[in-house]
């Protein structure tokens, strides 16, 4: 038996995750999923879709019958894809770096594919942001401001702005306390 960070630990599943983030409404099919990740194996891929059907994290939301095959698309269980206090407080020192490191690979990787992209069309015009601040805040400010903060980031996620001008962009949010 999987813990739930153990699933989503995994740098391939990391990808599948985000591949259907940004594809909320229709879901994804498998095929469509090679094409956005494409650096992952297609049976790879497979095997790491059914770990996150099995574990509830993912589901299928349609199937569409193409000649003899059935084609299936994924969408995620809101909210399945983040670990909560106690799945966290779970984990061993090693299996939290293991986590920051694959979750910082999966952002790096994403970098890396962006500025391709913009290679690729000879845009020269990189939009990226990258902040690093350090706050002083009391332990109450700081449970406001990360409520504030988690209300914030839910409020633009659940709008689903499927408009021909929205851009999809991602937002990584680190957090940690000085000792």
């Amino acid at each position: 038996m999987r813990s739930k960070a153990e699933v989503l630990m995994h740098p391939v599943r990391m990808k599948i995750l985000q591949a259907l983030m940004q594809n909320k409404e229709g879901g994804l099919s498998t095929l469509e999923m090679i094409t956005v990740i494409k650096d992952v194996p297609q049976a790879t891929l497979y095997r790491h879709i059914q770990i996150l059907v099995d574990e509830n994290i993912i589901h299928v939301i349609k199937e569409r019958k193409v000649r003899s095959v059935t084609e299936k698309f994924y969408s995620l269980h809101e909210g399945a894809a983040r670990l909560n206090d106690a799945d966290w407080k779970g984990l061993s020192k090693e299996q939290k770096i293991n986590y920051i490191s694959n979750y910082q690979l999966v952002l790096l990787s994403q970098y890396q594919h962006y500025l391709q992209s913009l290679e690729d069309k000879a845009q020269d015009e990189d939009s990226a942001t990258f902040s690093f601040i350090e706050l002083t805040l009391t332990d109450e400010q700081f449970t406001y401001f990360h409520q504030e903060l988690n209300g914030l980031v839910t409020k633009y996620y659940q709008m689903n702005n499927l408009t021909e001008e929205a851009e999809t962009r991602t937002i990584a949010i680190n957090i940690i306390p000085k000792t």
